[in-house]
């Protein structure tokens, strides 16, 4: 297994605990009432795999409950988010990750300095607020990684009758994790080819590729990597490591064998002829800078620092025309998805496509693992997760949609599902005729 396929486990004392803190539970499901911060709080440390959360967007709608988030100054909500993602951090385990998804707005209310609308900075009626990119922002500053914003283009996005800028027609989804090196299953997102191996090894070998480079010298030479030159100028011989080592384990061996022989990087590269800044990161044991050396500095390297021929077959080179191009398992699917938006529901009217959280929990939630959703609504990734064999967390202020959720799971885990307290409604402002949770 590759260290981007490793995971945690949530052990079983875990998921226990996580249990007893719930107001409904089962073997796979727990629901938790309330606000995000203090349920969150209420959780063992590494007790979750995942998370897909949508949070209420800032200045958009007003849910009528004490403590919501989303109707706030915009410098208190980025804050707020970033104290529950605090707390997300912390029930993460090692190697955990986030995806979160946040819409937009525009800044609509008539702000003056000294009578007159300020000439610079956001608050200005009519610009766009940038919102879900100062939350990305201040996660990073808070200790997330920021490693991916996907476009969420929607298919049936909202028409717009505004006539002096272009409709919106996407939203954000960040992928945060809490560490370098964190579970990511690629494979199980990866998309078909759009060409064939067959037919390009075809076309090299008898020429019939009359492509975009076809009679272009210039633009011949610019398509210089080894599938253009396969399909431009017929099969060509490449080299390729089939089992190459992790760059950053070989670095660590190279320090090792370099401090035995008593010498720096500086006097390598001077005995290799080769740059030091170059030479540096065939040393380097941070996952951003580790390299590894090329066959003719490695076959150098071996014999300058006496090396022992522990990473010998794991560096060894073959030979071979140029044919296996397409990944196996389908291509990388990029950071644009296009999805319908969800349709509203009497309890919910603004909810996450169940297809957008299923397809970012195949990639993160690993077989068994736990997802998490401190803004669950209807529970649209705890669907998501059960789908996936995975088990779930969800947690939401608004007591009607934590009684939605309750009923929904208990109708598929009926045998083991247990209540242990009732939910009350009187944290909404106004309410009246609230159900009650059964």
């Amino acid at each position: 297994m590759k260290w981007h396929e490793k995971f945690v486990a949530v052990d079983h004392s875990r998921w226990s605990e996580v249990e007893r803190r719930a107001c409904a539970s089962s073997e796979q499901v727990a629901i938790l009432h309330g606000n995000a911060v203090d349920q969150l709080s209420s959780l063992p440390s590494s007790c979750v795999n995942t998370v897909v959360t949508s949070p209420p967007y800032w200045n958009v709608r007003d849910y009528e409950l004490d403590g919501q988030i989303g109707s706030e100054p915009l410098e208190d909500y980025v804050r707020r988010l970033v104290r529950v993602f605090d707390q997300v951090k912390r029930v993460l385990v090692p190697g955990g990750s986030a995806w979160l998804n946040l819409g937009d707005t525009y800044f609509n209310q008539l702000i003056t300095e000294n009578g007159l609308p300020p000439k610079t900075g956001w608050k200005r009626c009519k610009q766009l607020s940038l919102v879900p990119f100062r939350v990305a922002i201040a996660l990073e500053d808070a200790g997330w990684w920021v490693r991916n914003v996907v476009a969420w283009r929607k298919t049936n996005a909202m028409p717009s009758s505004v006539r002096d800028r272009l409709s919106n027609t996407w939203e954000p989804l960040f992928l945060l994790t809490n560490c370098e090196r964190y579970y990511f299953n690629l494979d199980a997102i990866r998309v078909s080819h759009a060409t064939s191996d067959a037919v390009e090894r075809r076309r090299a070998e008898d020429g019939s590729n009359k492509g975009k480079a076809y009679g272009k010298a210039d633009l011949r030479k610019w398509l210089s990597s080894p599938r253009h030159r396969a399909t431009i100028d017929g099969l060509q011989e490449v080299t390729r490591r089939p089992n190459a080592p992790d760059p950053v384990e070989l670095a660590a061996y190279l320090r090792t064998a370099l401090e035995r022989k008593g010498e720096s990087i500086k006097w390598v590269a001077a005995q290799i002829q080769q740059p030091f800044e170059r030479t540096r990161h065939y040393f380097r044991t941070d996952r951003i800078g580790s390299r590894l050396p090329p066959p003719e500095t490695w076959e150098e390297l071996s014999t300058l620092l006496d090396l022992d021929g522990t990473f010998d077959d794991a560096m060894a080179v073959e030979t071979d025309v140029n044919i296996f191009r397409n990944h196996p398992n389908g291509r990388n699917p990029g950071d644009v998805i296009d999805l319908p938006n969800a349709r509203g529901s009497e309890v919910h009217f603004a909810m996450m496509p169940q297809e957008l959280a299923r397809w970012a929990l195949r990639a993160t939630l690993p077989s068994g693992g736990v997802a998490l959703d401190p803004f669950a609504g209807t529970g649209t990734t705890g669907a998501a997760a059960l789908e996936l064999g995975g088990r779930f967390v969800g947690i939401d202020l608004d007591p009607e949609l934590v009684i939605y959720m309750a009923n929904r799971f208990e109708a598929t885990m009926a045998a083991d599902w247990s209540y242990r307290s009732r939910i009350k409604v009187a944290h909404r402002k106004n309410a009246a005729g609230s159900p009650a949770l059964r």
